[in-house]
């Protein structure tokens, strides 16, 4: 079967048959309005991406329906967890302990610690450390310079590369972030780090 460019893509992003997005697409529309507005079948790449940036709770339900289609409760459960904590809908808002995620003197850096949130919601295990060693590998948040504002840089954790689902491996990182509607630059850096930017500043994410 033929799928639409939208839903295609939508599949590659989730990494699942483009026939599971499809008949997520149906079952949702029966339920809510949004999705039945929209002609998904007929969306060129830019109007689904503008569906994704504009309309993320409509995209994670499908996304939700579309992994559970595929068998993987888990990621369904994920993807939910991840667009909650993007999107500030968790019911309560964890309180990131100084030293968790990012060095100490990072800590009251307010994007930092919405990239921390975003990845922990993945069940990615951050950094704690006591500001002189590290009593826990994990990932690290850097913030960008100012010349940067609302670019963030990612130490993936060491064990990143055994874990699977959709945030496992490297690129799981990157994964996170872009399911988060942040920004990113897929492949990593010199030194290993993955840079995202937050939806703020997407559409001028190198100011002059």
């Amino acid at each position: 079967m033929t799928h639409s460019r939208g839903v295609q893509h939508l599949a590659d992003e989730l990494g699942v048959e483009a026939e599971h997005v499809a008949r997520a697409f149906r079952t949702a529309s029966h339920a809510h309005a949004a999705i039945r507005a929209v002609k998904y079948t007929h969306l060129t790449d830019e109007q689904f991406r503008r569906l994704i940036d504009n309309d993320r709770y409509t995209i994670a339900v499908v996304a939700n329906l579309a992994m559970r289609f595929a068998g993987r409760t888990e990621d369904a459960r994920l993807l939910t967890d991840i667009y909650k904590a993007a999107s500030g809908k968790t019911a309560h808002r964890p309180v990131i302990r100084r030293g968790v995620g990012t060095l100490r003197d990072h800590h009251d850096h307010d994007v930092v610690q919405q990239a921390i949130r975003i990845l922990q919601a993945a069940g990615l295990p951050p950094i704690e450390t006591d500001g002189t060693r590290a009593l826990r590998d994990g990932f690290q948040v850097l913030p960008g310079c100012d010349e940067l504002p609302g670019w963030v840089f990612i130490a993936p954790d060491p064990d990143c590369a055994h874990r699977g689902g959709f945030a496992g491996g490297r690129d799981g990182y990157p994964t996170v972030m872009k399911w988060a509607g942040w920004g990113v630059i897929p492949e990593p850096l010199a030194e290993g780090l993955f840079a995202a930017v937050h939806p703020d500043h997407r559409d001028q994410p190198f100011p002059s």
